[in-house]
């Protein structure tokens, strides 16, 4: 069991009509899953993400959580003018030169966690979500907010149950949950904020630090964590998975750059680690022919929208071959994701590396999923990696 500790501060969609959409057409339930309605809902800027003012009119109580007021008041949920300003303030973290510094701090960490896995028992069944893909997304967050990778474990576990709080039906054990983290992460990313403050060395956690008040910046560095951790390593799982049967296996493993580029793509439309998103109409719409009212609460299944053979030719198949299209897994227009090259930097320096030690790899049985809904992977990888 991971410490939790807290350190010291460093140095199923429902059925679907016609349109695509299941649902109340002037109701509360609104639910896409056709590939051309979600891509609209994910872009127009009509639609709008569910802010404080909404939460304040349809969550009464909700700023005396910790958890919703830690992980509630991030940039992921701000229209307009606020959500620019945030992201303004956090965007150099995810240039083409802080890029290429973090290249460097993955391609390190890869290594060493596969010499580890190198130096285990020819034959054994190993867990290669605990111990490669998640420790690759553990250790790039940690350097892209700038901790020691020994917090990593600590940062981890406190935003799981954060995280429990996107799915559309958390209750109040979920909350509990949520509200027992936030109490303890907070001071720990507090405590950095201070720090960096006084001397800002360049990361996500010095960006904040100064560009933002303190409550803004652990909650801007909330949301780093949580999009660092999960999503990246549900990439890396999904994709080495369809890859250990796939005739593609073998150009990954050489890391010719289209094969790679292929894979990842595939793997995060047929395995999306964010399988929804939920937004508010800001004005009257028609999508796919159902009328939206102003005010009107909609889902967008991205999981669904991704196998809509109305757009892919066999949807349900691991095919990297097929002609590259547009994805939804990062979302779209204004809150298209901060890190989505991040996501697909380690993914294509991690799968030709460990394809590449481990030619014969083979799958050991089914992965073990989390218990999520919105964003949905895996706890568990088991694997036999050969010689």
């Amino acid at each position: 069991m991971q410490d939790t500790t807290a350190p010291a501060a460093p140095s199923p969609p429902p059925p679907a009509v016609r349109a695509g959409c299941a649902g109340r057409a002037g109701g509360q339930d609104l639910v896409f899953r056709r590939f051309a309605d979600v891509s609209v809902i994910a872009q127009h800027p009509a639609f709008e993400v569910k802010d404080a003012d909404w939460f304040d009119t349809h969550r009464p109580g909700w700023r005396q959580s910790p958890g919703m007021r830690l992980f509630a008041t991030s940039s992921l949920f701000h229209n307009g003018v606020s959500h620019q300003r945030l992201r303004k303030v956090m965007a150099p973290a995810f240039g083409p030169a802080r890029l290429r510094d973090l290249a460097a701090t993955v391609r390190t960490t890869i290594e060493r966690l596969l010499d580890r896995l190198g130096a285990l028992p020819h034959g054994d069944v190993i867990d290669l979500h605990a111990l490669f893909t998640l420790p690759v997304t553990l250790s790039t967050g940690c350097a892209l907010i700038g901790l020691p990778d020994e917090h990593g474990p600590f940062v981890y576990e406190q935003v799981q149950p954060l995280l429990a709080l996107l799915d559309p039906e958390a209750g109040s054990a979920t909350l509990v949950r949520a509200n027992r983290a936030a109490n303890l992460l907070k001071p720990y990313l507090e405590r950095l904020i201070v720090e960096r403050r006084a001397r800002p060395v360049g990361d996500l956690a010095s960006l904040v630090a100064v560009g933002l008040g303190a409550d803004e910046a652990a909650s801007a560095l909330t949301l780093a964590l949580a999009a660092s951790f999960d999503t990246t390593t549900t990439l890396l799982d999904q994709a080495i998975t369809a890859l250990l049967a796939a005739p593609e296996r073998a150009a990954v493993a050489c890391g010719q750059a289209t094969a790679v580029d292929a894979a990842i793509s595939e793997a995060l439309r047929l395995a999306a680690p964010v399988q929804l998103l939920t937004r508010v109409a800001r004005q009257e719409m028609t999508v796919g022919g159902v009328r939206v009212t102003a005010g009107q609460e909609v889902t967008a299944l991205i999981a669904a929208a991704h196998r809509d053979p109305e757009h892919y030719l066999e949807p349900d198949a691991f095919r990297p071959a097929r002609p590259p299209g547009r994805l939804l897994t990062f979302g779209g227009g204004t809150h298209y994701c901060l890190g989505a090259q991040l996501a697909r930097l380690e993914a294509s320096l991690a799968l030709p590396a460990v394809l590449r030690r481990f030619p014969r790899m083979a799958a050991a049985g089914p992965p073990r999923p989390n218990d999520r809904v919105t964003l949905r992977g895996w706890m568990e990888l088991p694997v036999v990696l050969g010689r």
